[in-house]
């Protein structure tokens, strides 16, 4: 939670962004619709190691944006992605599903402090993103609200973060994780040293409550995390850019839990990012770091994490991006969850085919291979994508 500052201001400054191009002016506010149809196969979608079950599901989905400039500095955003996944063969997967960066945000200006209220939701289905558990069926559908503020305070040659979230984790399905619920605090401090090169200190604090495990006796121990570091963002030039946080985190155990093991956990967290423009062509964000966090049914581990995301702009008309991501976790207690190592590829190609409707195909692959060798499996995923816009 010590890197969440800067995420919050940077997304603060996107939602202070017009809306941009909309398509229906009512009263003060601006609208932007579009629908989307998204047809996908999955050789293996229950994310299971024997067995597999392949599947064709149809998604269709709509969007909404809304831009709401209240005074000359402060406003107000709403996004909404929803939409329902229907499954040809395992109905019994088929859901309802919110994209993520759906909510409510507002920017208010006290003075020179700029306050950001949100309140973000999504709903998902995609076990993929939550490594370490496969084996039974990680498709399991999950609620995610976090709801808090965030102030931001520009001073001369420096500016100041600081930031509280409430977050809800609530399994919409009997098979996933325990309910969680969890206080994030975070914040920072950096100073302009040079023209392109701003340091600093951050830190954070998370409790975490757990609700038992859905069908079972479980009572998962309560946890409470606490990072402090330094960091350092550092342009290069007009068309490259690097940050680089570190620090240490410590995770430790109310070991009220029944039947579980409840361990405490410490060590160096480290993240890397750099963003480059090469040339018209090709541009590419490359993330790698480690970090001790709290895992799934609050067991403790320590993850290490390399992310590649190149975009290819070769051709007029399409636009390319590969992207590349591989994870290594490890549980800091033994009876915790198994070690793990997970690895993602992909390949998508875009066309603006009119004005207004655009196509994309795309291929992805997964594979996770655990040390409990009944929650290995691999996954394909073949999908074809339009979205028009009102």
């Amino acid at each position: 939670m010590s890197t969440a500052g800067s995420a919050a201001t940077t997304a603060q400054q996107t939602a202070n962004s017009s809306i941009g191009y909309y398509n229906l002016l009512w009263g003060p506010t601006a609208w932007r619709f579009s629908s989307g149809a998204n047809l996908e196969y999955n050789d293996n979608t229950r994310l299971t190691a024997e067995h597999t079950q392949d599947d064709v599901i149809f998604q269709p989905e709509v969007n909404a944006d809304m831009h709401w400039p209240v005074t000359l500095k402060n406003s107000l955003d709403f996004t909404l992605g929803a939409g329902y996944s229907a499954y040809l063969r395992n109905s019994d997967l088929d859901q309802f599903f919110i994209t993520p960066g759906s909510g409510l945000i507002f920017d208010v200006y006290v003075g020179d402090v700029d306050f950001n209220l949100h309140d973000r939701v999504s709903i998902s289905q995609t076990g993929t993103v939550n490594p370490g558990v496969g084996g039974v069926n990680q498709s399991q559908e999950t609620l995610q609200n976090t709801a808090g503020v965030t102030a931001v305070l520009p001073l001369n040659h420096a500016s100041a973060s600081v930031g509280y979230d409430h977050n809800n984790f609530v399994s919409l399905s009997n098979q996933a994780a325990a309910d969680s619920s969890s206080e994030n605090f975070f914040g920072n401090f950096g100073v302009n040293v040079l023209p392109e090169l701003v340091t600093g200190i951050e830190a954070g604090g998370t409790l975490f409550n757990y609700s038992p495990t859905p069908g079972s006796s479980y009572v998962e121990p309560g946890l409470a995390q606490w990072s402090t570091g330094v960091f350092a963002n550092y342009k290069l030039s007009d068309h490259l850019s690097t940050r680089v946080d570190t620090g240490y985190a410590a995770t430790t155990s109310d070991a009220t839990g029944t039947n579980r093991v409840a361990g405490n956990g410490s060590g160096i967290y480290a993240a890397f990012s750099l963003l480059h423009q090469v040339n018209q062509w090709v541009n590419y964000t490359l993330t790698a770091g480690r970090s001790t966090d709290a895992a799934s049914f609050g067991q403790v581990q320590t993850y290490y994490y390399v992310r590649l995301d190149p975009g290819w702009n070769l051709f007029e008309k399409y636009t390319i991006s590969t992207p590349l991501a591989w994870q290594h976790g490890a549980s800091v207690v033994g009876a915790g969850n198994p070690d793990y190592d997970q690895y993602q590829a992909g390949l998508t190609i875009s066309r603006r085919l009119t004005k207004k409707l655009s196509g994309q195909i795309g291929y992805q692959y997964a594979q996770e291979v655990s040390a409990r060798g009944g929650q290995n499996y691999a996954d394909d995923i073949i999908n074809l994508n339009f979205t028009y816009q009102f």
